[in-house]
């Protein structure tokens, strides 16, 4: 079997959970005779560099494969760029069995796109997702401001690969338990299967000799893995008249949100009198080797957390007989029986912790070891590759013997379609209508026309509606080109581009049906793309793409999948070129004349969404937008723009009001949504904010490499918060 594995985190560079998780199945499978691939960006290489370790093959990549870091933030190119280095080996060697990744910062996210909206090189990939540290769980632990961009957008990244993944593979149930709390579960099959890791079975006489009050927590200091309830557990200890100190390994430079000052620091300031006092003793991160030796000789290990998937720290520790305590709160106690082979406490009982370390301080020394045999015997059991490897296989051949392509697309917010009439004609046949809306655009309607009849879809009409042109060289022009091609004009009087749009729906005989604005064109391919995809899934009834600005303007506008809340924040699509099922426009998305100014296409767009008439992105350009100076978009003015904010949430109250806390949260998060229109950028004030992306990502990728580089950044983050 050919297995692809994506990651942001592998050996040597990063030595956390992931990392190890990685490591350790990329070996498991390469043990059992199958070609093992693992993808991880790296931006010290020039373009991709390959070596094999230990029997799998390493592709290490420069993230810069396409031009997408111009026009996204840091961790959603990151993602684009995944999907062209995946495409560019499938290119070149074909097609892998099964993809692995991560859906830790939405990695698989593009890659998930292009496979769903049926692109060749993808539209087969069977993609296996694994539950590891979702953000948009963790960094509430944290108490990390979720709904600030790009953080809000990144947890909408998570959220669409959990539900977008053919196979959801979770380490512990707690993960699944938890993440479920805060997402739409429905249509979601999640499969629970332990993390490997390599480790013999200890016997008694092999356990290793412990110092005895030796009082270790491994794991780098952060709210979430529980450090701050555990120094008040023994701030209280201690002030009991507790003697024996604590041991924390770990990092200590994560930023604390809420104090703007890192974890280190927090501690370090509070806890001053303890550290000075050789009760609290901070080692800092360590080499794996030291780590290790400082392992065996610990008492007992802690393991605190708020939160946790299947934490290796747990699994290592038992692995070397050590006693493990750990709170219930994560999928540790799913590792432990509480007495047996380790303990647990529980963060909702008072006193609990304080209990259970008494316990185990109180056993003999051949209680502990005991304990500590079991410990190793359990983990040798149940998370060596060995036991791991079968029930993997298991699962993935079961997939791939009764492989199905999904019919509903997985939309993060699925929204329940309100029932519509659809015309039988319009139901039964393939044919696409352009409407094209014309008010004095002669200089600009035949390159728009030819680009329209260069599409590669077949059967198409082309209707162009005249709103009573009054520039006789427009007028002149039309009939010119509709001698010159086949073309259908309707003539009516000035009514605006609202009931242009809709008088041109109303005459389309085609089951699907496009609008495109008459100095605008379209790729050759757009239309049968769009089309396809709207055939496939029949809870999708519109179909963008993202937009080239060209003559007025130069860039890349990526439009992102609508859905609520960020739809009713700011638009997500490029709404005025959009392919439709025509019954589904006509039923809920005509245009509303009463927009006088604009914004019409977005508030058809709410009306559709709110109705379950749902629709997606093509993730590539494939529309051109001609920015001109005199055009509509030019003339918005702020004034303009609250106008015809307030006329469409008031419109779409109802809908309004199901998302009002998200929307108080975006909005008190990051700002007005007039203009913000890219959340997977951080908003204008930030403190990157006016640097190209670019530049952003190298700063960033940098910074979270460098232990003194993120002191400093720490330190300037301080200042300016």
């Amino acid at each position: 079997m050919k297995y692809w594995l994506l990651t942001t985190e592998f050996p040597p560079f990063y030595g956390g959970g992931i990392s190890t998780y990685c490591k350790y199945t990329a070996e498991m499978f390469q043990k059992q005779g199958h070609e093992v691939t693992v993808f991880v960006q790296d931006y010290t290489v020039q373009h991709v560099a390959e070596t094999l370790v230990n029997g799998v093959r390493v592709i290490r990549f420069l993230p810069r494969q396409t031009k997408a870091n111009e026009f996204f933030g840091y961790n959603a190119a990151l993602s684009y760029e995944f999907a062209e280095i995946v495409k560019q080996y499938i290119l070149k060697e074909g097609q892998p069995d099964v993809i692995e990744a991560q859906e830790y910062t939405g990695i698989a996210y593009y890659l998930q796109h292009f496979k769903l909206l049926g692109y060749p090189e993808f539209k087969d990939l069977t993609i296996l997702i694994t539950c590891h540290a979702p953000e948009f769980l963790y960094l509430e632990y944290n108490h990390v401001p979720v709904y600030k961009f790009p953080v809000y957008w990144i947890a909408q990244m998570e959220k669409f690969s959990i539900r977008a993944a053919d196979i959801l593979v979770a380490p512990s149930r707690y993960i699944m338990a938890e993440t479920s709390k805060r997402m739409h579960w429905e249509g979601v099959n999640e499969f629970y299967l332990p993390n490997p890791i390599e480790s013999p079975a200890l016997q008694l006489e092999k356990i290793p000799e412990f110092e005895g009050f030796r009082i270790v927590c491994f794991g780098k200091l952060a709210a979430l893995k529980g450090t701050l309830k555990l120094l008040q557990y023994f701030d209280e200890l201690w002030k009991e008249g507790f003697k024996h100190p604590l041991h924390i390994v770990g990092g200590t430079q994560l930023m604390f949100h809420p104090e703007g000052v890192t974890m280190g620091d927090l501690v370090a300031q509070k806890y001053k009198k303890y550290l000075e006092a050789g009760l609290l003793k901070l080692h800092g991160e360590m080499p794996p080797a030291n780590a290790k030796d400082f392992l065996k000789k610990a008492h007992v290990v802690l393991v605190p957390s708020l939160v946790d998937n299947l934490p290796y720290t747990v699994l290592e520790a038992m692995s070397l007989g050590k006693v493990v305590l750990a709170s219930k709160q994560g999928g540790q106690s799913e590792v432990i029986t509480n007495g047996e082979d380790g303990f647990l406490f529980d963060h909702n009982i008072p006193g609990d912790f304080k209990k259970k370390l008494s316990e185990i301080l109180n056993l003999s020394s051949e209680e502990v070891k005991q304990i500590g045999a079991r410990a190793s015997q359990t983990i040798r059991k149940n998370y060596h590759p060995e036991a791991i490897y079968p029930q993997k296989m298991k699962l993935i051949e079961g997939f791939l013997a009764d492989k199905k392509k999904k019919a509903i697309f997985p939309f993060v917010e699925p929204i329940k379609v309100k029932p519509f009439s659809v015309p039988v004609a319009q139901a039964e046949n393939e044919m696409l209508s352009v409407v094209i809306p014309f008010y004095n655009m002669g200089a600009y309607i035949e390159d728009c026309v030819r680009s329209v009849l260069a599409s590669e879809y077949e059967p198409k009409e082309v209707l162009i509606v005249d709103d009573g042109s009054t520039e006789q060289s427009s007028i002149d022009k039309l009939a010119a080109i509709e001698e010159k091609y086949p073309v259908t004009v309707f003539r009516k009087k000035n009514e605006g581009l609202s009931l242009t749009r809709n008088y041109g729906a109303s005459r389309a005989k085609g089951g699907f049906m496009a609008f495109l604005d008459a100095d605008d064109t379209v790729e050759p391919s757009y239309y049968s793309k769009a089309i396809n995809v709207l055939n496939r899934y029949e809870n999708v009834h519109f179909v963008g793409c993202w937009v080239n600005y060209f003559e007025g303007a130069n860039a890349i506008w990526p439009a992102l999948t609508p859905e609520p809340p960020y739809l009713l924040f700011h638009n997500m699509v490029n709404s005025s070129a959009l392919v439709y099922k025509t019954a589904s426009f006509l039923s809920k998305g005509q245009n509303d004349p009463e927009l006088i100014y604009g914004m019409e296409d977005w508030d058809s767009v709410i009306g559709m969404v709110a109705n379950g008439l749902g629709g997606v992105v093509l993730p590539e350009v494939l529309y051109n937008y001609r920015v001109r100076k005199n055009s509509m978009a030019r003339a918005f003015t702020k004034v303009k723009k609250l106008y015809l904010h307030k006329y469409i949430t008031e419109k779409h109250a109802d809908f309004y009001k199901q998302y009002a806390v998200e929307l108080t949260h975006l909005y008190n998060s990051n700002g007005s949504g007039l203009d913000l229109d890219n959340p997977t950028i951080e908003p204008p004030s930030g403190i990157l904010s006016a640097l190209p992306n670019a530049m952003k990502e190298r700063i960033v990728s940098r910074i979270k490499r460098n232990k003194l580089l993120r002191s400093v950044a720490y330190k300037i983050y301080k200042k300016i918060n």
